[in-house]
């Protein structure tokens, strides 16, 4: 049999479909697998935030119209760039493992973390100027506006190499990378004395992120080849956090974290929602009880539980907010 992979025509994408196409090959040996790169909008388009360029979906519109057209036969994705509301006709399966959900940031010179703040191993560099720092994430921003009240937050887009460069180009004096996409890499090492890891407890992930999806027609023979990989764990806790999201109204570019994990039998949820200044921040938990019998129906519902706790607390005020200034933004652009 032989199938054919779409994925983003980037140096990280490639290694994570390489990565899929390994594990494929080792429950069916005679598989034989062709990669196809597709160009997305959000990979074409650099010169502008994430956030003005469109609606939800611009690193994967393209690769689920190749889905549809039959050009390719599943696609590998990042989970954290996917809309929580896929198409009728396609269908995702979560693979694990899960890889480090934490942000990091990356600086020209050594910071550490001390009682929640995020500080130079220099003292006399805790006295220089504003720290410039590169993001092209709004839940990036909204928090380290918590712990870096000061910093300059500067735009920044492009491929994990582009933003190292300009990092080391001195455009920035720190940049916040997701921590999964720097080890797939092999990037960790290189950049230790560099590399701060944000705790969890400090910097909310996205929701997905970490996780890789690979998306599919309704087709039983795929579904077939695909099952051995999927995780149902990494699916259920995924599913909470996309669900928090999507019960929210939220995209994927808006100041909205999730993060859920199974515990002592217990699926616990984390969410977060933030004005973009920082000032105004939301933060509810929920858990439930995680066994053999436990569906994704009720990894699903804790999710939407979890945004409804929000919803409580006046999440849809800042939602309303931050889209209006949103919209904003791409009429002028």
């Amino acid at each position: 049999m032989r199938v054919t992979i779409g994925t983003r025509a980037s140096k990280l994408a490639m290694i994570q479909t390489r990565w899929i196409s390994q594990r494929l090959h080792q429950q069916w040996p005679n598989l034989e697998i062709e990669i196809e790169q597709i160009h997305t909008t959000g990979d074409r388009v650099t010169s502008v935030p994430l956030s003005q360029i469109g609606s939800d979906g611009v690193f994967v519109t393209e690769i689920e119209h190749a889905l549809q057209e039959h050009r390719i036969d599943l696609a590998v994705h990042s989970l954290k760039d996917l809309p929580t509301q896929q198409p009728d006709d396609l269908r995702l399966v979560i693979v694990g493992p899960r890889e480090d959900v934490r942000d990091a940031f990356i600086s020209r010179r050594p910071f550490q973390i001390v009682s929640g703040q995020l500080t130079p191993v220099d003292a006399q560099d805790a006295r220089s100027a504003t720290l410039r720092i590169g993001t092209c994430s709004l839940r990036r921003t909204a928090q380290i506006r918590d712990f870096v009240p000061q910093a300059e937050i500067l735009s920044l887009r492009g491929n994990v190499d582009t933003r190292l460069r300009k990092l080391d180009a001195g455009e920035y004096d720190g940049i916040i990378l997701a921590a999964a996409g720097l080890h797939r890499m092999d990037l960790q090492e290189r950049l230790a004395d560099r590399l701060t890891y944000f705790p969890v407890d400090m910097m909310l992930p996205a929701p997905g992120q970490g996780a890789l999806a690979l998306e599919c027609r309704d087709d039983p023979t795929i579904l077939a080849l695909l099952a051995p990989l999927q995780d149902l764990t990494v699916h259920a806790a995924t599913n909470a956090e996309r669900l928090f999201m999507r019960r929210l109204g939220a995209g994927c570019y808006l100041p909205v974290a999730a993060y859920a994990q199974v515990v002592d039998d217990q699926l616990t949820a984390r969410g977060l929602v933030a004005s973009l200044d920082g000032q105004r921040r939301i933060r509810v938990q929920a858990a439930i009880p995680w066994n053999a019998q436990s569906t994704l129906l009720d990894a699903e519902q804790l999710g939407v539980h979890l945004a409804e706790l929000a919803l409580e607390q006046g999440a849809q005020e800042i939602i309303e907010a931050l889209t209006q200034s949103q919209n904003q933004e791409q009429f002028h652009v």
